[in-house]
């Protein structure tokens, strides 16, 4: 198995933005025995590399762990095990994301943001991709693996940002659950990107947030 350094070297010369899906809010969890020690060996090899890391996670155990969001919790824990003065100012919280669906859709405008500067007159001046190359380096459970790479081309390829080879999908791999059960929420999904009208994702997102009260 080729290690994170050997599989990267091609994109040596090239900006990395990390995207951290989130797993609940507690750590005494495989959060934090398996996946975010995987998160944290590529952010201590690739620091030098890292424009930004995205923590993306709301509040979906709110009886177990009030005032706590996935974003939140990862985030703490990726600082303290990286260098914080290297890292501390690379770090985006996006707590307000529910579903997958969601973050990447939060995750691409914060990218987008990235891609905009404020020139002197306060306008807006677009990063030119000749000018930055960005990959994005997305860490998800196995399972979802299809799930987010589905997404990201959509929200991050479809607003071209980048191309579909700019973006790598990560994984550590937990979940007892039958994974064809994953078939129905790229299904899922996919009607939700297809058919926005149907308001599918805020249905989700709303069915996710209401099960957050009792978790």
């Amino acid at each position: 198995m080729l290690s994170h350094k050997d599989r990267y070297l091609g994109l040596k010369e090239k900006h990395l933005i990390v995207i951290v899906n989130g797993y609940g809010c507690h750590l005494d969890t495989p959060l934090s025995w398996i996946y975010l020690p995987k998160v944290v060996r590529f952010v201590n090899e690739n620091a030098h590399r890292l424009t930004e890391v995205i923590c993306c996670g709301g509040y979906t155990q709110r009886r177990t762990a009030p005032g706590v969001s996935e974003a939140e919790l990862m985030s703490r824990y990726i600082l303290s095990h990286c260098n914080r003065d290297i890292l501390s100012s690379m770090i985006f919280i996006e707590a307000d994301s529910y579903t997958s669906y969601e973050n990447s859709l939060r995750a691409a405008g914060r990218i987008e943001q990235l891609f905009k500067r404020q020139d002197g007159s306060g306008g807006k001046v677009h990063l030119h991709r000749e000018n930055v190359h960005i990959v994005h380096v997305h860490f998800c459970e196995a399972t979802r693996a299809a799930n987010v790479a589905m997404l990201d081309r959509h929200f991050i390829s479809g607003r071209a940002l980048a191309s579909y080879f700019d973006i790598a999908i990560e994984t550590a791999s937990w979940e007892l659950a039958d994974p064809f059960k994953q078939v129905g929420n790229l299904v899922y999904n996919r009607m939700a990107i297809k058919y926005p009208w149907l308001g599918l994702a805020e249905r989700e997102r709303q069915r996710r947030i209401a099960r957050a009260e009792h978790i």
